[in-house]
């Protein structure tokens, strides 16, 4: 499933029936595309699932369909399955049903430094056109209206598309394809507004989708979360760009850059050094403490937002 979320599946999912299955969210991360990292975030796992399972709430009562059933324990959640069938393989073709849609749809309201869309620009690989910009922008820019990206799911790799491109992977009808942008314009209307109520700010995030057994396209994965999606609080990223940050100021940073260009792949890469401890711990905290205030439950006794920031920005200038 991924090195920070594991899915047992109870039923699989048949050509007619979705299935049932229980998504674990661990306390591990990753960057850089390593994979799992030697360190863990003490309840990050529990922190991710409760801010999932509410946005899944929220949006239920906005009209939004998904594939959340309930929360089962802390770090655990019910969800609906579907069949995870390969573009590239040849396993999907027009008219299917009960299946994974292989794309990701990305929004952004912002471009923050180190946003992909830079060094995309940068590469030739899009252009302010193909973004629906009339400038270059800079970083940290706020738009006037989202930009929507897509790419694929299923490969490899992750590489943008086209719409017509992606339509055609997907095998959905040009309907379903408008139906897939309203949503992720929806959920991030709702990202937008609720972030918004609590001081912070909505840069980026995406959706994965899926076409039910009726032929209805549901919101899959999970969303919203601060490993999904990019919140910002004053400028101060609410996410594990806090850890990338730190790494990058460590030499193991340039060494697996070094690596992926040499073409090595997982279970190749240098192993990184660990974490301070209390980096870990503010870390902890700053997933705690959104997770309180983005569901309004008091689940742990943390400080606030506001301070771990603070208290983050003390550990950055101790340790210049």
């Amino acid at each position: 499933m991924g090195s920070v979320k594991d899915l047992t599946v109870d039923k699989a999912a048949t050509e007619n029936e979705m299935g049932v299955g229980i998504f674990k969210f661990t306390d591990d991360y990753s960057v850089f595309d390593y994979g799992k990292m030697p360190d863990i975030i003490p309840n990050k796992g529990e922190a991710l699932c409760r801010i999932a399972a509410y946005n899944f709430e929220q949006l239920k009562e906005l009209g939004v369909k998904s594939h959340y059933r309930r929360i089962v324990s802390g770090n655990e959640m019910e969800v609906n399955l579907v069949r995870v069938l390969f573009p590239q393989k040849g396993e999907l073709q027009p008219g299917m049903r009960n299946y994974l849609v292989p794309l990701e749809v990305i929004f952004r309201n912002s471009l923050p430094n180190g946003s992909s869309v830079f060094k995309r620009l940068d590469k030739g690989q899009t252009t302010i056109e193909q973004l629906g910009l009339d400038h270059m922008p800079e970083p940290g820019e706020k738009l006037e209206k989202p930009i929507m990206d897509v790419s694929t799911k299923l490969e490899p790799t992750d590489r943008y598309l086209t719409w017509d491109e992606a339509r055609e992977i997907a095998a959905l009808t040009e309907e379903q394809m408008d139906e897939l942008r309203n949503t992720a314009l929806k959920v991030n209307d709702y990202l937008n507004k609720k972030a918004a109520s609590l001081g912070m700010e909505h840069a980026d995030g995406k959706i994965e989708m899926a076409l039910t057994p009726e032929n209805e396209l549901v919101v899959v994965d999970v969303l919203g979360t601060l490993d999904e999606n990019r919140f910002l609080y004053n400028g101060f990223h609410l996410s594990k760009q806090v850890l990338r940050d730190y790494y990058k100021t460590t030499p193991w940073y340039a060494v697996i850059e070094k690596e992926k260009e040499e073409g090595k792949g997982h279970g190749e890469f240098t192993v990184p050094s660990k974490l301070p401890e209390e980096l870990i711990e503010l870390v902890s905290n700053m997933y705690k403490a959104v997770t309180v205030e983005w569901t309004g439950e008091k689940t742990w006794d943390v400080p606030s937002v506001a301070e771990v920031i603070e208290q983050y920005k003390a550990f950055l200038e101790a340790n210049k």
